[in-house]
């Protein structure tokens, strides 16, 4: 038996799955935010190194190749501190579904894209049509292979959180309505990607076409996340009334 918000007051329904209304204390709630906040930090990290880095193209570089060259420091950080704080949301994650549809499959997977963040710090992409400026283009080496590899995964496993997310959204009754943008926001992550493989990851809109992927997952999180909390705080207050005279 779990609790929903219908009306003015909580009504008890009897259900198997737990609605996320009913798990959403604060501190997890917070622990789901730690995923939606380091992608915010990250868009404004690889934003601002792009305006000011010479010789870099936000239109047609990839995001990665701001790890390379004087400065690529900051951008290999920004991976691993996104990738960290994805990786610590699945806990949250996990305490919020608490059982039911993808209880165990969505953190698994937000777990998966925060490791794959921080690979993608540690292993480099290699040079691509002379960014840096001056560098030929390298050939394929272990750790670009890797970068590559790990960032397949981890764009694929934000579109499948997606997905994971609404089928679980669903069946909640309070919030049943976010399903459909869920499921918007896996497709456009795919179609945005298929679009920046399609311009061979470099040149044209290339740059913008990824950007544009990793952006709709952080706009979807960003409202999803306030309407958590807002959730968050009115199941406190009517918790409060229940306890007063």
């Amino acid at each position: 038996m779990t609790m929903s918000i219908h009306g003015d007051r909580p009504v008890k329904t009897e259900t198997s799955t737990p609605t996320l209304a009913s798990g959403a204390a604060r501190t997890t709630v917070f622990l789901v935010g730690l995923g939606t906040v380091g992608g915010l930090l990250f868009t404004i990290v690889y934003l601002c190194e792009g305006l000011t880095r010479v010789g870099y193209s936000t239109v047609t570089e990839p995001i990665s190749a701001l790890s390379l060259g004087p400065g690529g420091w900051l951008q290999r950080a920004n991976f691993i501190t996104f990738g960290a704080l994805v990786a610590a949301s699945a806990i949250g994650w996990r305490r919020l579904l608490q059982s039911g549809t993808s209880a165990m499959a969505l953190p698994a997977i937000r777990a998966i894209v925060g490791i794959g963040l921080i690979v993608d710090g540690l292993m480099s992409q290699d040079a691509v049509r002379g960014y840096p400026p001056g560098v030929a283009t390298a050939r394929q080496s272990l750790h670009g292979t890797i970068h590559n590899a790990t960032a397949f995964v981890v764009i694929l496993g934000l579109a499948i959180g997606s997905f994971l997310l609404a089928r679980r959204l669903r069946s909640d009754p309070d919030l049943h309505a976010w399903a459909p943008w869920s499921v918007v926001t896996g497709l456009l992550t795919i179609m945005f990607i298929t679009a920046f493989g399609m311009s061979g990851g470099n040149g044209e809109f290339a740059g913008i076409f990824e950007r544009l992927s990793g952006v709709v997952n952080s706009v979807f999180g960003l409202a999803f996340l306030i309407c958590l909390f807002r959730f968050t705080r009115r199941e406190s207050l009517m918790s409060d009334q229940d306890l007063g005279p």
